[in-house]
């Protein structure tokens, strides 16, 4: 998230809106994250048209510092990105779904509280989320029958660490909490299930901070890379939620980032105002009105837009999301029921023909004879 930058770093598929923060991050500056690489097993994943090292965890997830993919979100090879690409692109379906990184619908993170929890997990949850309500548009609700949700778990660590899904993913979102995780590691990570990524990961940061790679600990180089496919002419945030503190991730107690003028990046704890600005701009509030095309522009080839935009185009209603644009619905059609009701969730190991439909975190998707995936629309409520 970020000051001016997070407004504008939202730009159509700006997904840099943040910074990085470890595996294991600290609240205190003196407390440094565990090595990563000697006794971790690091893979090579295209994520955003990058590569990058990440740890696969065995089922289905893989871990980039604290960040949680799922593994249809990334690929095991480049894929360009079209910023610019009309509505209606499909998703190769021999690649899954990947890279696709998502918003919360109406503003709001449904989510359950696991068993696992001690009550003083609970209160740190629940103060952060106030955080988020007291200062931005998001909004929380306890999972009911939603289909997409995010499971806050006790990962039985004993540090002020945790780790989080990038964006919703459906029933497989997580949130996964040490024993002494504090509000700001916290807030911090309701940040990444947001779909926010890391400051210092701007393309833009090299005219605000330096990196020390030679003081980052092996295996977590990757997590300091330059995300060249965003657009972000704000600002740099070094106030942001969402940035590393100066010594997250160092191998030898020395500085892995600093101000240009020196001065050591702290821990934050609270949203800064780019912070805020940012995310009410990714999730705006609700001007009235609703899921209709009704004062929608047609979307123009060319046009730069920013996520949470919505257009029509060739009779239907999209909405801009991190990574694509997501189909809300045929324009003058009302929805009486759920599209997706009877149609199974889309499996990493399926076999599927043309025609066959799907379910993929809160959206029908149909198999094109292009073979790409085309979005049919949101899966009602």
């Amino acid at each position: 998230m970020k000051t001016q930058n997070l407004i504008n770093l939202v730009k159509a598929t700006t997904l840099s809106l943040g910074i990085f923060f470890a595996s294991c991050s600290n609240e205190s500056v003196d407390d440094i994250p565990e090595e990563t690489g000697e006794s971790t097993k690091l893979v090579n994943k295209y994520f955003k048209g990058d590569l990058i090292q990440v740890e696969d965890l065995g089922n289905g997830t893989l871990k980039w510092g604290d960040i949680l993919f799922d593994e249809a979100q990334l690929s095991d090879k480049k894929i360009q990105f079209d910023a610019l690409a009309a509505p209606n692109q499909g998703i190769d379906a021999k690649l899954g779904l990947a890279s696709r990184v998502r918003k919360w619908s109406n503003n709001t993170i449904v989510y359950i509280l696991d068993n696992s929890l001690s009550s003083r997990q609970r209160e740190v949850t629940f103060d952060a989320m106030d955080e988020w309500i007291n200062k931005t548009n998001i909004r929380f609700k306890e999972r009911t029958n939603e289909s997409s949700y995010v499971t806050i778990r006790n990962s039985g660590r004993n540090c002020n660490c945790a780790s989080a899904s990038l964006g919703v993913q459906g029933s497989r979102g997580t949130i996964n909490m040490g024993v002494r995780t504090g509000i700001g590691v916290m807030t911090h990570e309701i940040g990444h299930t947001l779909g926010y990524l890391h400051e210092q990961n701007r393309s833009d940061r090299d005219q605000f901070v330096d990196i020390f790679p030679e003081n980052i600990q092996d295996g977590a180089i990757s997590q300091f890379r330059v995300d060249n496919n965003s657009v972000n002419p704000g600002r740099f945030d070094v106030a942001s939620i969402m940035i590393y503190s100066s010594f997250t991730f160092s191998k030898n107690g020395q500085p892995v980032m600093l101000e240009k003028d020196g001065s050591r990046i702290p821990f934050r704890s609270t949203l800064s105002a780019g912070d805020i600005a940012g995310t009410n701009q990714l999730y705006p509030s609700d001007t009235g009105g609703g899921d209709t095309c009704e004062g929608v522009d047609e979307w123009v080839s060319g046009q730069q837009y920013n996520v949470g935009d919505r257009v029509t185009y060739q009779g239907f209603l999209y909405e801009r999301d991190f990574s694509g644009w997501n189909r809300i619905l045929e324009c003058d059609t009302p929805v009486i029921e759920d599209i997706c009701e009877g149609i199974s969730e889309w499996s990493r190991n399926g076999s599927y023909s043309v025609g066959d439909q799907v379910t993929y975190q809160g959206f029908l998707y149909e198999l094109q004879s292009n073979r790409r995936w085309s979005n049919l629309g949101r899966c009602g409520n």
